[in-house]
């Protein structure tokens, strides 16, 4: 399995990016990025030079808050899959129509198909609702016909965490990459055994049935200490 962690960049990062990547030497990072702006505006070249030099392999990219309904979407796509010679994407699902948003996968299908990249969204809880076009991972296994368009399935997503094997099981052979993460009901993305999601017996099931995708620890920034030692310590 191949056990990631979760680095969020933000502008303020990009100061010292030397320092902001460090702890991350010889590892295997989602390398994550939040406002569509900031994205636009960060040196990416510098980002991955820094990166090569402390031998952190990089994946797969989250994606900035971008969606098929936005002009710089492909742009924006296209820039990551250059700069970060990745083909593996996570994206945020933004607010939208679904039928829209499938029509214009199925128009740029060809497009898109020519980046060589697939579009992995991700699961949010059913609390979401219309605030974006799809969010359930079970709505995704359903209307994700297309090739490239698979699921990043969050355990600290889920409305009910402790069914998470199960969830999985049921959308497993469109999930592209694993947010993994503790919840406890009312904050999301906590360490590891300090919530509701049985996380190790999830995976002994991802071992078992042999789940080859990233696996990504997926922490709050203040516990990114924890995150490299628990990810340190699954590969051990």
């Amino acid at each position: 399995m191949q056990i990631l962690a979760s680095k969020f960049i933000y502008p303020a990062d990009v100061v010292n990016m030397e320092a902001t990547l460090s702890p991350f030497r010889n590892m295997m990072i989602q390398l994550s990025f939040f406002q569509k702006n900031d994205f636009l505006q960060m040196d990416h070249r510098k980002i991955k030079k820094i990166s090569d030099s402390f031998n952190i392999v990089i994946p797969t990219v989250h994606a900035p808050t971008v969606d098929i309904f936005n002009h710089e979407f492909f742009d924006i796509i296209k820039m990551i899959k250059d700069f970060y010679k990745v083909s593996l994407i996570t994206i945020h699902p933004q607010k939208g129509d679904d039928v829209i948003a499938l029509a214009k996968f199925g128009e740029y299908a060809s497009v898109i198909d020519n980046l060589g990249v697939t579009l992995a969204y991700e699961n949010f809880p059913s609390r979401i609702g219309r605030r974006k076009w799809i969010h359930l991972a079970q709505e995704m296994y359903v209307k994700f016909d297309l090739s490239f368009l698979k699921i990043t399935f969050d355990t600290s997503h889920l409305d009910d965490p402790k069914s998470c094997v199960d969830e999985f099981e049921a959308v497993a052979d469109k999930v592209a990459v694993i947010h993994l993460s503790d919840q406890d009901g009312e904050n999301q993305h906590q360490p590891l055994g300090t919530g509701k999601v049985p996380y190790k017996q999830f995976m002994r099931h991802l071992e078992e049935v042999g789940f080859s995708g990233p696996i990504v620890i997926e922490y709050m920034p203040e516990y990114e200490s924890r995150l490299v030692s628990d990810v340190n310590g699954f590969l051990l």
